[in-house]
């Protein structure tokens, strides 16, 4: 198979747009997009090294392919797990290390997207744990090693198929290529819808970006390239080829725009958007292997852009320990200062690990090692490096240890007025119980609007509403700042099927993404209220709970405030957090249990109520994993909901009338 200059410059080109992304996300807020064009790149030159091997020999050697991509991909790997491993040791914050070990472990395994799905660091890691992981960038990692796994042996299902009885080669070779261009094809476009009806229904940014079954169809694109191509995508025909040329140049063009101008939370991404990014990246391989007059093959293929992809590997691997190494904090730099350092740590442990470590193994350094089995060696290493990782992911501990306080004295005044207010753990009295047929037929819709504090409260806070016939609704996003949720928002009020008769906002006042634009809290939700009022929806804004071991009220409630005296006939403020606090206003980390107990209740009588690993912040016991609270452990999640609940109106709500106003800048 060919080996193309231009393809080792547009590695170069994508490990410099993530690079860009992490160290000047001013610069190149789009740089993400990189990591698809090695997706498309590695689906390309697997697939065509697959296809050559069937033709030419009937079969595909698994193990011999395996071993290839070990000693390719494990050497650099675990130097700089290692790294990470002895850096988790020297951690005084036991519990980051022991979440960077896992992480670590979960790396090894190459799950790490999965891992990171499950533990919801994304979002949870801006409470639970301050500091980012210096392995999050092994999701792609992760996922492309699933695919070298799984996609041979589907090959080599194809190929042992279709070449089995073959008596003209030639032939063969044709029905084989566009059988697998078919399967490449329909395992794409499942990955595809995977990705637009997951997203449709969870608008979870976290589980499809990180999701192997909703990733899988980029790597598909560059694998139907492949197979059609088997790695020579040359175009015969000089007129076609200026024309491919010119189509991949302009592509090209728009592809570095894209990546200098889309954010990373842009919706349209997951609506179709990467599927014509993949596409993109077929047509500008395709356009940059070409040979004669070729600009794009020129750029491509200067020196800076091939040398920088040849060391591509270890500069993705090295950069994001860099960025969350090499900090403002631990550096006093900032600006070009810092994107200096941070730029020259990768380069050189880069270059380290690809001369040093990476060329000399694949070139058969294990070979000439003066022992009688080889294995031993890279075994040995491997197990030094997770033994390392062992120590702090089995003996640190993975809660920050918290001086949780007992409940105060009048906290037991409280406690017993939830126990008398309707909860979701206890039956509903009779006086108030809504009849089943009431439930089937009952139209009255809230909609539930917020981030992870919301998804707390919704369970408790959907069946308690259940009762008096009204059903919740969600317009959520995880990790979400308001003005992301506004199109969630604009789609259920104005379709008849999900328009509510009232809002209800509970989140928390962080923007932890920008929405493409510098706009204040204050402002997003200004922009939903006007969305809800011309609509006619009735808005009950939850301003934030105080952290445990406080006294007065949230910075949020002030500002909600004046926007209910603003609209005092289309706002209502709410307080969620009337039963996690005494009658004095301290808010507490613990509290009473209701007469007779309920879940979480301990030996003492007292439920937890704020999650210690974040100082108070979240009302899970424990630390969240995927956005939900470890059940039974809700004691806050559950008081909240009753505290909403029991100041919402108990007559009718009305329904939504009106015109659904467009975004305003």
């Amino acid at each position: 198979m060919a080996h193309f200059r231009a393809l080792d410059g547009l590695r170069g080109v994508a490990v410099l747009a993530v690079v860009l992304y992490h160290f000047a996300p001013g610069v190149a807020p789009g740089g993400f997009l990189g990591v698809d064009v090695f997706f498309v790149l590695s689906g390309f030159l697997i697939t065509s090294l697959l296809v050559n091997e069937l033709e030419g020999t009937r079969r595909v050697s698994l193990p011999a392919f395996w071993r290839r991509r070990a000693r390719r991909l494990l050497p650099a790997l675990f130097l700089v797990l290692a790294a990470i491993g002895v850096w988790a040791l020297l951690l005084h914050n036991h519990v980051q290390a022991h979440n960077v070990a896992n992480d670590a472990l979960a790396a090894v395994g190459y799950i790490a997207n999965w891992h990171f799905i499950s533990s919801g660091q994304t979002y949870i890691q801006n409470f639970v744990n301050q500091t980012p992981s210096p392995l999050r960038h092994m999701w792609s990692l992760a996922i492309e090693e699933q695919f070298y796994l799984a996609w041979p042996l589907i090959v080599g299902l194809v190929g042992y198929v279709v070449l089995r009885h073959a008596r003209r080669p030639g032939r063969a070779r044709r029905v084989f290529r566009r059988v697998l261009v078919v399967v490449c094809v329909t395992l794409g476009l499942a990955s595809f819808a995977r990705m637009v009806t997951l997203f449709g229904s969870s608008r979870d940014f976290n589980r499809v970006y990180y999701g192997t079954d909703t990733r899988a169809f980029i790597l598909l694109a560059g694998a139907a390239f492949g197979a059609l191509t088997a790695g020579s995508p040359l175009v015969s025909r000089r007129a076609m080829r200026v024309i491919a040329v010119l189509i991949g140049t302009a592509v090209a063009a728009g592809l570095v725009v894209t990546m200098a101008v889309v954010p990373t939370n842009a919706v349209w991404l997951y609506y179709g958007g990467y599927g014509a990014i993949a596409l993109a990246v077929v047509v500008v391989l395709m356009a940059a292997v070409q040979p004669g007059w070729n600009p794009l093959r020129g750029l491509l293929e200067t020196w800076p852009l091939v040398q920088l992809g040849l060391i591509s590997y270890g500069v993705y691997l090295w950069h994001w320990p860099a960025t969350v190494w090499l900090t403002p904090q631990t550096t006093g730099l900032d600006g070009p200062a810092l994107f200096g350092v941070r730029s020259a740590m990768t380069l050189v442990a880069s270059v380290i690990s690809y001369v040093l470590v990476e060329q000399p193994i694949r070139k058969g350094l294990l070979g000439r090692l003066p022992v009688s089995n080889t294995g031993i060696v890279p075994a040995a290493l491997v197990t030094a490096v997770v033994a390392v990782l062992l120590i702090p992911a089995l003996a640190f501990s993975s809660l920050q240890p918290a001086r949780v306080a007992r409940p105060s004295t009048t906290a037991r005044v409280v406690a017993a007025q939830y126990g008398a207010t309707p909860r979701c753990d206890a039956p509903a009295p009779a006086a108030s119980t809504t009849t089943t047929t009431t439930r089937r037929t009952a139209t009255t819709r809230v909609q539930l609007v917020g981030n992870s504090v919301s998804q707390e409260i919704r369970p408790c806070l959907a069946s308690l509403l259940a009762r008096r016939g009204i059903r919740v609704i969600d317009a959520w996003f995880p990790a979400a700042a308001v003005c992301d949720e506004l199109p969630h928002v604009r789609q259920q009020v104005a379709s008849p099927s999900t328009r509510p008769a009232a809002a209800i906002l509970f989140a928390l006042p962080v923007a932890l993404t920008t929405c493409g634009q510098d706009e204040p809290w204050v402002t997003q939700v200004d922009e939903a209220l006007a969305v809800w009022r011309h609509a006619g929806v009735h808005v009950y804004l939850v301003p934030a709970v105080a952290k445990a071991g406080t006294t007065g009220p949230d910075p949020t409630v002030a500002q909600y405030q004046a926007m209910a005296r603003r609209y005092p006939a289309d706002v209502t403020v709410l307080d969620a957090g009337v039963f996690v606090r005494d009658a004095g206003g301290q808010y507490q980390w613990r509290m009473p249990c209701v007469v007779g107990g309920e879940d979480g209740c301990d030996r003492q009588g007292e439920v937890t109520v704020r999650m210690a690993a974040d100082g108070g912040l979240h009302f899970c016991a424990e630390p969240v994993k995927a956005l939900e609270c470890p059940e039974p452990l809700s004691g806050g999640a559950r008081r909240a909901a009753a505290a909403i609940a029991a100041e919402l109106p108990a007559g009718p709500l009305l329904p939504a009338v009106g015109p659904i106003p467009t975004r305003s800048k």
